[in-house]
Order: structure tokens, then sequence, then C-alpha cells
């Protein structure tokens, strides 16, 4: 608990020093975040009620007491995760403030090169014929949310093993905070679905059409593809709000959900390989992300989890005092 508490606190700090250095009412936004944090027990009973039911039937198998430690340390779980995503949401907005978006021209051309000259979208469209856009949108975004911003609030209620809910609280923290944000503004980019907008031109018109004769852009995912935008366009500070597509918080954070489920039981390794599968799919069928965003995120999300793991087996292991026989 005190690991995330102290990682909340340090990003807010961060955060707060960033959006006072570079937007113009820090004050107002900042403001706002500490409004919205009484409303986040809300937030997580809306997009996760489903953990409340399993928390329930917890009780047939967990003592009281320790159940009572898991629920407390859940729900101050709750607030922090919420206060890490408004916090993010905030830098995240902040970014082309610090400098302009610039890299997606180099990222299109590196998707070209690696998939012999086509753009990975124009490949994934082939099959949209068997895709309801619906579906694809609920997958996408609503299954993810609340593991994904959640992630913490689940380790305390559901492992007991501190060790391992330890390593993947700083793998979610690296995914949110180090790609989210950090490496996001070093390869600035808004993404295929708003690459025309913002440099002009018809770069990726087909891929407009696309989303238009999918159904895509008529969706909830259209949807929020042009409240995204309008945000951006307008300065509006808005809860989830922020446009950055490299790297990919949405592949990272799946692929921490897979490796965690992975390292629960060998028996989910091929499921965890095919939802990482289906995200990376998704995030470039609906025009989110060039998938070198998506290739980039699982590779450094697998890099920062085995050196993680690594440095768990590494450390000396507390053992019982040896009994010394009197003389």
């Amino acid at each position: 608990m005190r690991l995330l508490i102290r990682i909340t606190l340090g990003y807010f700090l961060v955060g707060a020093l960033v959006v006072t250095v570079f937007r113009d009412s820090p004050v107002v936004l900042l403001a706002e975040l500490v409004r919205k944090l009484p409303a986040s027990m809300n937030l997580f009973l809306e997009i996760a009620w489903w953990v409340v039911p399993v928390s329930a039937s917890m009780v047939l198998f967990v003592p009281r007491r320790e159940m009572l430690e898991r629920l407390t340390r859940a729900a101050v779980a709750v607030f922090a995760c919420v206060a890490l995503f408004l916090t993010f949401t905030m830098v995240k907005a902040t970014l082309p403030y610090v400098q302009s978006f610039w890299a997606d021209p180099i990222l299109g051309r590196i998707d070209r090169a690696l998939h012999f000259g086509h753009d990975p979208w124009e490949l994934t469209h082939r099959f949209s014929a068997w895709i309801d856009p619906d579906w694809a949108n609920t997958i996408y975004m609503n299954w993810w949310v609340a593991p994904a911003m959640f992630l913490p609030v689940l380790l305390f209620l559901f492992d007991g093993d501190e060790v391992r809910s330890s390593r993947f609280i700083r793998l979610y923290a690296v995914a949110w905070l180090v790609l989210g944000n950090a490496i996001a503004l070093s390869l600035l980019s808004v993404g295929p679905v708003y690459y025309d907008r913002l440099l002009g031109g018809q770069e990726f018109a087909g891929l407009a059409v696309a989303l238009e004769q999918s159904g895509i852009a008529s969706s909830a995912t259209g949807n929020i593809q042009v409240r995204l935008w309008d945000a951006y366009v307008s300065g509006a500070q808005q809860a989830g709000s922020g446009i950055s597509a490299f790297p990919s918080v949405h592949i990272a954070m799946i692929t921490v959900m897979a490796l965690y489920l992975a390292e629960r039981s060998r028996f989910l390794v091929p499921f965890s390989v095919g939802l990482v599968a289906v995200y990376l799919f998704l995030s470039v069928y609906l025009g989110w992300h060039y998938a070198i965003d998506g290739y980039a995120s699982i590779l450094l999300m697998l890099g920062a989890w085995a050196w993680l793991k690594r440095r768990d087996a590494a450390r000396p292991r507390e053992t019982m005092p040896i009994a010394v026989p009197a003389e």
C-alpha cells in the first residue's frame, strides 16, 4: 500500500510542477483535479461494479480479519488510482504545451517499412465485414478500463502474494507514467485517426473512408475520437482527455494484465497471448494507433517485467534462525 501511495503522491507533485510551468491556469486545473476526487468511489462502482459481489463471495474463503484488511487497502487504493488517473489526464493534456506533435510522419514511415509497404490499418480493415463496431468498442474500451485503471485495487483484494503484487504495481506505474508520459513526450504523436487533421493533406484519407464504411466513425469510438480532438483544439481539461499515440498505454496495460494472468497459471498463457493480439489488432483497426505503438509497448513492458522478475528473484529470502544447542 505504501508503494502505491508513494507513487501517486510523487506523480502528483511532478505533474503539478509540469502543469505550473507549462499551462496558463495551473491553479484552476489542479483545483479541478482535487474537486473530482470525492467522486472516485462512484467512478469505481460505475465501471467495476462486478468487483463488489466477487469480493463478497470471498468471505467464504478468507478469514474475517484478513478480509477486512484487504477491503481497507482496496478502498484506499481506489482513491489513489483515481488520483493517479486524473493526474495522468492532466499531464497528458499538457504534453503538447511542452513540445509540438512532431513524430507522426516518422511513425507512419516505420509502420509501412515493417509491413512491406502497407499501412497496417489497411490490413486490419480487410476483416471489417466480420467485425461489429459496437462490439469492437466494448472490447477495446469497456472491458479494458476497469482492470487498467484499478489494477492495484484488484491486487489488494484478490492476491495474497505481496512480492507479486508489488511487482505488478510497479509495472502499472511504468505503463501509465513512464510510457504514457515520459516516452510519449519524446515521440509526441497524434496517431493515424488525427494525422490529416494535424498535418493537413490526404495521407490517411483512406483510413477516414474505412472508418466511415465500417461504422466505426458513427459508433461510440467515433464519438470519443471527435470529443478528444475538440478538447485538444479548445484546450479543455476533461477526464480522459489528452491525445498521444506512441507508445500505446492501452497495449502496455493489456500486456501487464496478460503477464499477470500468465504468472498466476501457465495454462492461461495461450489466453494471455490471444488477449494482447486482439487488443493490438483493435488499436490499429479503430484508428487510434500505428502498429509500432503497440509493438514498442509490448517490448518495453516485457523488458520491465523481466527486469523486475529477476530483481525479485535475486533478493535474499528471510530464513528461520538456526537453533544452537546449549553447551
